[in-house]
């Protein structure tokens, strides 16, 4: 019996190719973006689970009750530590880390390297693989590191470098580490890429290590919070189970100036990356993706059963006479649904070479890696055998169920009984097919138009051929800045560079170094600012605006005054009537000179309002990070050879790493220019879909309404009254779609826009390019398909039965 059901499946389909054609691509096309879609999120929520324990493993973040005043993803230095120290009972295991961007050595061999200065638990808590080394005592001393294998590559030119010797020169001295371990590369993970998304290459010891801030107890000082924190708590042991014992240590612990001020949340790895990472930036962009491949499904679901219904009446005669000669209805849901998976399961092949085809396309998209299809596990491949067999099933069940129905004297006599509402339901369906395409196209269109405003926009500088330098080395101290600033000034004698400026921070985010500064008028509270160490060549280097005096002048004041530019709103929020020539005060006594205000700009995505900023002298500081330089020709390649060159004249011992800025500012729009390329493509699908499936319901329309045109063009009617005739039939589920999908549309792409500070108005043009443009389109593939049969012979047409 199941063999009848295939042989007479693949008969119809054959019979009928053009529609079985519509139907395999649009399900093809649909199974291959599902099956992209679907990788991709399952490697998005695998993030972290292959940790160890990773569902008691928490990272601490900070709740703080003043604007500015620390950064959520990092904790007070200690706590982690303390916790475990004082409550064994509830912590099983803990782990810090600081990052650091510095300069290790191996012989000759000198490169940048991303280095975590961190808890020697990195491997015994978090289980991560080793090459080379002890997993239970991977740091076999205060004086050994781990190196990751791409740089053990790097500096030894093998992965067999247990005990060889690194040198790592860091911002207070220089110090030599023996390899105790070599880390197997490993996936993207919270613990190695939460500060940096490149990861870490150097992993050292917290314990004697004097690279920075020699001399001072910087790890185990509770007014220290910029240090990541994460802890494993014991089985059985909840969150909510810590929060006595946290709020005890913060009470009893915090200096005064912290007290109250702080709320520690902790957070499971399972739950970090997509809920909490980069503002839950993966669980938006993985819903969204999976809201469009549900649309992208269900619109090719949607064309089957319209065309399976449409073309219904080519088998009226075949289901009455099964009927006639005993066919039980259940044997007719059957062949259809056998008909149906046959169907999809064809699409399904089509679609492993669609989804091979633009896979590399998605990876570039979305910068990830999906697997290739030939790589799909034994999971993999049942969970898409589940879908394609529950996606037939579910495409043809409404047919089958209506076919198998038919009245016995209207199936043999080949008519429909069109008062089950096979019509409406067909027009229905059509509604609901343009709705959702009015829906993602007019969400592309605000999501582009978004995105372009971030890029048009004037953020208060001028982000154009500046080529941002790592500042190496980093000497923290009087002397290092200086001889930075002789670096400095000798890349102005290069020829190709039109200024420079030495400084802490460049505009891609919001300063975490704070200062406490009063406001004018007696204020007992100080207001936390964001401020930048910098030259007195920042605010030219970058285009700033100067409204009153000047930038700084790089002069170290005295032992109780310095200098300080604020920008507009740092005026204001400090209530200062005659800013330049003002002092400002701070907690700790030491006062600021104001000797200048800036225009406010922009140090970060536009997600965020300008809050108040200042700048700061290096020298007084004696801390910096980059060194910026404003190229003056448009031969870049030429310029960075030149810099480069000059560079290594300078500072021979050291790597030349640099950016141009606009690169920096784009990264801070990563998930939106994704967003917007994945929209584009999702209209683009969904478009395609709708139209081919309007094709297969207009081809069958036409061919069932033959004689009728005919009789219509005896009667006098000609192209233009015919193509109207059909066109009058589509143009108010067109009206109908878009006055659903109009106020859906508003409502979502509204709530996506308030997450942005600075955001477009949102206005009729989208919405009338869309139904303008879908409207168009339809009449216009009506049109190309209704021509051949107005202009054909109607005498010919009258003969056809």
């Amino acid at each position: 019996m199941l063999k009848n059901y295939f042989i007479v499946a693949v008969r119809h389909l054959t019979r009928h190719k053009l529609f079985s054609t519509i139907n395999i691509l649009c399900l093809g096309v649909g199974i291959a973006f599902t099956m992209l879609i679907g990788n991709y999120v399952i490697q998005e929520k695998k993030v972290n689970l292959f940790l160890r324990h990773a569902e008691n493993q928490y990272l601490i973040k900070s709740k703080w009750k003043v604007a500015n005043m620390g950064i959520d993803i990092t904790t007070i230095a200690p706590l982690a530590k303390a916790l475990k120290e004082n409550y064994p009972a509830l912590v099983e295991n803990y782990y810090r880390f600081n990052p650091f961007t510095i300069v290790a050595s191996a012989g000759e061999k000198h490169f940048k390297a991303n280095v975590s200065i961190c808890d020697t638990s990195l491997v015994s808590m978090y289980g991560f693989k080793l090459l080379q080394g002890d997993p239970q005592h991977a740091f076999t001393n205060n004086s050994s590191a781990i190196i990751s294998r791409n740089f053990a590559l790097k500096l030894f030119g093998t992965t067999n470098a247990i005990n060889k010797t690194i040198t790592v020169t860091g911002t207070a001295n220089k110090q030599d580490f023996i390899v105790s371990a070599v880390l197997e590369t490993m996936p993207y993970n919270t613990v190695n890429q939460i500060v940096d998304k490149d990861g870490y290459d150097v992993f050292v010891p917290f314990e004697r290590n004097r690279m920075f801030l020699a001399g001072n107890n910087y790890f185990d000082d509770w007014n220290n919070f910029y240090i990541v924190g994460m802890i494993e708590l014991k089985p059985g042991v909840s969150p909510r189970d810590m929060a006595a014992p946290v709020n005890q240590l913060l009470n009893t612990r915090l200096p005064a100036n912290l007290k109250g001020l702080l709320q520690v949340e902790l957070v499971n790895l399972n739950d970090y990356y997509l809920k909490d990472h980069n503002g839950g930036a993966a669980q938006q962009m993985t819903t969204t993706l999976l809201l469009v491949a549900g649309f992208i499904i269900l619109m090719a679901i949607i064309n089957f059963v319209n065309i399976s219904i449409g073309t219904s009446t080519y088998r009226l005669k075949e289901i009455g006479l099964r009927k006639v000669f005993g066919s039980a209805r259940r044997q007719l849901i059957i062949q259809y649904l056998v008909e149906s998976i046959l169907l999809t399961c064809i699409a399904t092949i089509l679609s492993l070479f669609i989804y091979e085809g633009i896979r590399p396309f998605f990876n570039q998209l979305l910068n990830t890696h999906i697997e290739p299809v030939w790589q799909f596990s034994k999971t993999q491949a049942g969970w898409l055998l589940l879908f394609v067999t529950g996606l037939g099933l579910m495409a043809g069940l409404y047919p089958a169920l209506v076919l198998a129905s038919a009245n016995i004297i209207h199936a043999v006599k080949g008519k429909i009984d069109m008062a089950r509402g096979g019509l409406l339901l067909r027009k229905t369906l059509l509604v609901v097919q343009f709705t959702l395409a009015v829906f993602v196209f007019i969400s592309a269109l605000t999501v582009s138009k978004q995105v372009t405003y971030f890029f048009n926009k004037d953020l208060g500088y001028n982000k154009e051929q500046l080529l941002v330098i790592t500042a190496f080395p980093k000497q923290w101290d009087s002397a290092g800045v200086l001889k930075m600033e002789a670096i400095r000034d000798g890349l102005l004698q290069s020829g190709v560079v039109k200024s420079a400026s030495m400084a802490f921070e460049v505009p891609d985010r919001v300063p975490p170094v704070t200062t406490d500064l009063f406001p004018q008028g007696g204020d007992k509270k100080p207001i936390v600012v964001p401020t930048i160490a910098a030259d007195q060549y920042y605010a030219a280097t970058y285009g700033l605006t100067i409204k009153e005096g000047a930038f700084l002048q790089n002069n170290p004041g005295t032992p109780t005054q310095c200098e300080m530019v604020l920008n507009e709103t740092a005026v204001k929020a400090l209530r200062l009537t005659a800013p330049v020539g003002s002092i400002v005060r701070m907690p700790n006594g030491f006062n600021c000179k104001v000797v200048g205000v800036v225009k406010d700009f922009n140090v970060t995505s536009l997600q965020q309002a300008i809050g108040p900023l200042a700048f700061v002298p290096t020298r007084v500081t004696r801390s910096y990070r980059y060194l910026t330089v404003k190229l003056n020709t448009a031969d870049l390649g030429n310029a960075i050879n030149t810099v480069k060159k000059k560079w290594r004249e300078l500072s021979p011992n050291s790597p030349f790493e640099y950016t141009f800025m606009d690169d920096r500012f784009q990264s801070l729009f990563e998930a939106e220019l994704q967003l917007k390329k994945a929209t584009r493509l999702a209209t683009a699908l969904n478009l395609f879909i709708v139209f081919m499936g309007l094709f297969g319901v207009v081809a069958f329309t036409l061919a069932r309404r033959t004689r009728e045109i005919a009789v219509r063009k005896v009667l006098g009617a000609g192209v233009k009254n015919i193509i109207g005739l059909f066109f009058r039939d589509y143009a108010p589920l067109i009206v109908i779609a878009n006055f659903i999908a109009w106020p859906l549309a508003y409502m979502t792409t509204d709530h996506w826009l308030q997450h942005y500070a600075y955001r477009i108005q949102q206005d009729l043009i989208p919405y009338i390019t869309v139904a303008m443009v879908i409207t168009i389109a339809t009449f216009v593939f009506i049109s190309v398909q209704c021509y051949k049969t107005a202009v054909r012979n109607p005498v010919k047409s009258l003969r056809t039965d």
